[in-house]
């Protein structure tokens, strides 16, 4: 491992988001996202993660230079087209909008289409949450988890986030999949021969597996069972409010012969609106976890590490990349 300052590592992304093809405006996302993600601990969508887009974009399965379009339903509801973009790329570009709509209506919905998988829900929240907007993200992926029972794939990991703000630049923020663990999880699990729980899959065969890379070759499976699955389902269904591709009709990552198409709905809620709220949700949490033990883990917004270690290995390859434009050592 090596230390690794925040300013480097915006650096390394950009020049490697550049280096894959991505205009200038979509590799400063990557880079504003990406290294948000590492500062935070969430290793898993950050660097490692970037080599999905580039061998995306080596096949062109996504749009390195993305013309976003944006349309008002109504005052609080905004459609956004991500032209076939990163996710994240399409919300900042619509952030601006949300936000307006929001604190002018108390209540707002971002609806984006046809998009690449966008990272980490829990980025939108976190930067809604500073502007004390209470969030609740949902977006569907390329399907890779049986749901009620089959056991064909039928929806993806369909990540739920949502962010509380709290005072002092604090909020709660919980980002997760609706399978037991995410998928860039089962790949980590795989690489390393790591067994996983027996409940978390099927192989292809159908039957339960604690192989990881049987299980990428089979059907992952929702969380807590059938009541897991009506969540997946909920985050689909609102996720393709905005006129995203189901997950079942979504093309694969990398592997796809066609560009994703899927969406994303952010519903946005100014807590400015409801005075006193902020404080009795700070009170609740301050009850839970000093007179019950909870522990409830709050994110602060605005006071984060400026350096994280980060594994030379990846570091090499990133470089390497960012010199090269070679995917040879990253696959």
């Amino acid at each position: 491992m090596r230390s690794v300052a925040s300013q480097d590592i915006w650096n390394l992304v950009y020049r490697t988001a550049r280096r894959a093809g991505f205009v200038s405006a979509v590799a400063e996302i990557f880079a504003d996202s990406t290294t948000d993600a590492e500062l935070r601990g969430k290793s898993s969508v950050g660097l490692d993660h970037l080599f999905y887009y580039f061998q995306a974009a080596a096949k062109h399965l996504i749009n390195v230079a993305p013309s976003i379009s944006q349309a008002s339903v109504t005052p609080s509801m905004i459609t956004v087209d991500a032209d076939h973009g990163p996710m994240q790329f399409a919300y900042r570009q619509a952030e601006a909008a949300l936000l307006e709509a929001a604190q002018t209506s108390g209540i707002a919905v971002l609806l984006i289409k046809n998009a690449f998988a966008g990272g980490e829900l829990g980025y939108y929240a976190r930067r809604l949450a500073q502007r004390d907007i209470l969030s609740i993200s949902m977006a569907n992926s390329p399907a890779v988890m049986s749901v009620g029972g089959s056991y064909d794939r039928l929806v993806g990991t369909n990540p739920l986030s949502y962010g509380v703000p709290l005072a002092d630049d604090r909020a709660i923020v919980i980002d997760q999949a609706s399978s037991s663990t995410a998928r860039v999880n089962f790949q980590k699990y795989a690489n390393q021969g790591q067994p996983i729980h027996e409940d978390w899959a099927l192989d292809k065969h159908g039957q339960p597996t604690t192989q990881a890379a049987e299980a990428l070759a089979g059907t992952l499976l929702p969380f807590g069972g059938y009541k897991g699955g009506n969540i997946t389902l909920l985050v689909e269904f609102i996720a393709m409010l905005g006129g995203g591709d189901s997950s079942y009709e979504a093309a694969p990552y990398i592997d796809g012969t066609r560009q994703q198409g899927i969406g994303a709905s952010i519903i946005a809620i100014d807590t400015g609106k409801m005075p006193g709220y902020t404080a009795r949700i700070d009170e609740l949490l301050h009850s839970f976890t000093r007179d019950h033990g909870s522990k409830i883990r709050v994110t602060k917004l605005t006071d984060v590490p400026q350096s994280v270690e980060v594994s030379r290995r990846l570091w090499t390859q990133l470089e390497h990349y960012a010199e090269n434009g070679s995917l040879d050592q990253t696959e």
